[in-house]
């Protein structure tokens, strides 16, 4: 089983805002470096769309709001596959990546 949490944070573009976090299946929970000690693994973000983004592209704040929210694919492959270091999906290392079928 996998814990998971959900918290207030800050996003500067929603308010109010949250994210959700899984327990980092490296450590258990415990603490280590994929996790920087704190046993949790952000997942997603959301929020409400604060009224400036809608101001300044012109959406009248009246009538209309929104949600906002986002999900690190690469972080859940991650998590499923036990890799240690978000930055390996970035290199364009064909040798990592082609173990990924998809």
């Amino acid at each position: 089983d996998l814990d998971v949490r959900f918290r207030p944070s800050y996003f500067p573009f929603t308010e109010p805002s949250a994210e959700v976090d899984v327990q980092c299946v490296m450590c258990e929970g415990s603490g280590c470096r994929v996790c920087s000690q704190t046993g949790w693994l952000e997942v997603m973000g959301c929020g409400m769309v604060h009224p400036k983004v809608f101001e300044q592209t012109g959406v009248d704040t009246t009538m209309y709001t929104g949600f906002a929210f986002g999900m690190g694919v690469e972080r859940l492959a991650m998590l499923r596959y036990g890799i240690g270091d978000l930055r390996l999906f970035y290199e364009n290392d064909l040798q990592f990546l082609n173990q990924f079928h998809g």
